[in-house]
């Protein structure tokens, strides 16, 4: 298990390094997360975070595309990428001794990014052929739908990759225009783990990169960061769709990342739908009753809102059982939450599901940086399982009822062609 957390560590201009210095870890993994995602993409236009993903990797004022793409690969490394609603995140792991080298290519991606016309309009097609296979994947395009139907027209019903028309009508100028004037004003953290000192990165960072600074804009004040209204209603939305199973899912806003009753509300989806075979929901419609091939439940929380949901595939002469059964389910406390004696056992499994991804170092830093984002204390992992067992049954009693029986609700269902 790594130790932790990271310290915290300024540059002269301000900006912020996670530091947690491993001196006897042969990999390095390091990464930079700034506070936009497609839900900032407006004014300027929807997927243009994401479309800003895929050029950072398209050459720098020192670097053309091949030595971006080859440079750390050919240390043994990695270099990859992802945008999710609020993030763009960019990070790599190498063998440490690599460590400098994988900063200084990340930084210079980051800072001095720098593409052409055509490298632009090729990505534009890459994205939309990316657009084309998420239409095609049951699973993906629900869960977009879903999320219009929780949200309706606030950006954070916008699809990530963006929506294909306002994706092809931006130009090179708007992207060049967004990442200088918009993504590097906004406010960027870098998080590292392996065996250099924290000040050894921070004179890299210093030397190298003069252009990283405190952000103009503070964390979670953009414009376009407008909390969502509430639901006023529930609401439910079928559909014939050309797939040869039917797909479905359920749910509704949630308390948001700052919220103290999310620590509640991530045991109580945990136990109800998490990815382990004991999981109720799994146990009650596919362990005991054979109706659905697939059923998760999960509680996604942003910076100022949240979203929970029960999605699953089923044989479609079976979902009106199903629908009824996931409603009764979530409607009697007695089912939807964890008995005196399985309150127990459910702390235990989110207490061991947290100790097995620390296996992952990558994610673990990427789980950092977002937590200094969102203006969360970080936290070891000590300190994240004595929150855990700390958290009374009354807690989750509260959030069962809150989220399933007090709060307006979605519903989405993609049925077969008779």
């Amino acid at each position: 298990m790594a130790a932790g957390p990271p310290v915290s560590i300024k540059t002269s201009t301000g900006f912020t390094i996670l530091c947690l210095h491993d001196p006897h870890y042969n990999l390095a993994h390091l990464a930079l997360i700034n506070d936009s995602g497609s839900r900032d993409d407006m004014p300027v236009g929807s997927g243009v975070t994401h479309c800003l993903e895929h050029l950072l990797f398209k050459g720098t004022s020192d670097r053309n595309t091949f030595q971006v793409l080859s440079e750390l690969e050919n240390k043994g490394g990695d270099l990859n990428a992802f945008t999710t609603k609020e993030r763009l995140v960019l990070h790599a792991s190498c063998p440490a001794i690599h460590s400098l080298n994988a900063l200084d290519l990340l930084g210079d991606m980051w800072w001095h990014s720098n593409w052409s016309d055509e490298e632009f309009h090729k990505e534009q097609k890459v994205i939309r052929e990316e657009i084309g296979m998420y239409r095609d994947n049951p699973e993906e395009s629900l869960l977009e739908e879903f999320e219009e139907l929780v949200f309706g027209r606030h950006p954070l019903a916008h699809p990530i990759l963006g929506f294909e028309h306002q994706l092809m009508s931006l130009s090179p100028k708007e992207v060049h225009a967004y990442y200088r004037n918009i993504f590097l004003q906004r406010p960027t953290v870098l998080v590292y783990h392996g065996p250099l000192e924290p000040n050894e990165i921070k004179a890299a960072i210093e030397r190298r990169y003069p252009k990283a600074r405190r952000a103009r804009v503070p964390v979670q004040t953009a414009p376009q960061r407008l909390r969502p209204q509430g639901l006023r209603r529930s609401k439910s939305l079928e559909k014939v769709q050309d797939f040869n199973q039917a797909y479905g899912m359920i749910g509704g806003r949630a308390p948001s990342v700052s919220d103290e009753t999310r620590w509640a509300i991530a045991l109580l989806f945990n136990w109800l739908g998490g990815d382990h075979m004991s999981a109720r929901l799994s146990m009650e419609l596919r362990e005991k009753l054979a109706l659905v091939y697939e059923i998760e439940a999960q509680y996604s929380p942003y910076s100022d809102t949240g979203m929970w949901s029960v999605q699953f595939s089923c044989d479609p002469s079976n979902h009106p059982m199903v629908q009824k059964r996931i409603e009764h389910i979530l409607n009697r406390p007695t089912l939807s939450t964890p008995t005196a004696s399985e309150f127990k056992i459910a702390k235990e499994q989110m207490i061991g599901r947290i100790i097995l991804s620390e296996e992952n170092r990558l994610q673990n830093i990427i789980g950092w940086g977002q937590a200094h984002l969102d203006g969360n204390r970080l936290l070891d992992s000590h300190e994240i399982m004595d929150r855990i067992h700390r958290i009374p049954r009354t807690a989750v009693l509260e959030a069962a009822r809150h989220l399933f029986r007090d709060l307006p609700k979605r519903s989405l269902l993609w049925t077969c062609a008779p």
